[in-house]
């Protein structure tokens, strides 16, 4: 398949957009729990990390001339960095955005915006990415998500 097949189903709703949805729906159950009686330190870690992950993944492509864009060109599969934990650390670092703030509000219940932000992801972007790099690294990518858990792996 070829990348203008790919480029033509991504979705319109690219993922920066999903986490604001993420993080907008979370807002009635904020206002609905004040005052609140926030984890302000586990929520904060839990961003930082998000948004460290982000980064450090946007970096490494930059530098790879990799666009951050889903389905763009890339010349090379990039396995350093974050992408030796997890071969989808820009994805994982928005989950973790979004489930940093129920943290750092104490509104727990609002993990599901999370959780639903993950489903989506996993569905509408890393399922067909892992295809689209399959396709175009081969065995190399056969080779690297045998090492490399999709999102994070736990324990051995």
């Amino acid at each position: 398949m070829s990348l203008a097949t790919y480029s033509d189903r991504q979705s319109s709703l690219l993922p920066p957009r999903g986490l604001l949805l993420s993080l907008l729906g979370q807002v009635p159950l904020i206002i609905g729990n004040w005052p609140l009686k926030p984890s302000m330190f586990a929520g904060l870690v839990v961003i930082a990390a998000g948004i460290a992950l982000n980064i450090w993944a946007a970096r490494l492509f930059e530098r790879d001339s990799i666009g951050i864009c889903p389905f763009s060109s890339t010349p090379v599969l990039v396995t350093r960095g974050p992408f030796v934990v997890t071969r989808h650390p820009m994805y994982l670092g928005l989950v973790a955005i979004a489930l940093g703030l129920s943290l750092a509000t104490g509104v727990l219940a609002n993990m599901w915006s999370a959780v639903t932000l993950a489903v989506w992801l996993h569905y509408a972007y890393v399922l067909p990415e892992e295809k689209f790099l399959r396709d175009h690294f081969d065995t190399a990518y056969d080779e690297y998500s045998k090492r490399v858990s999709r999102w994070v792996r736990v324990g051995k």
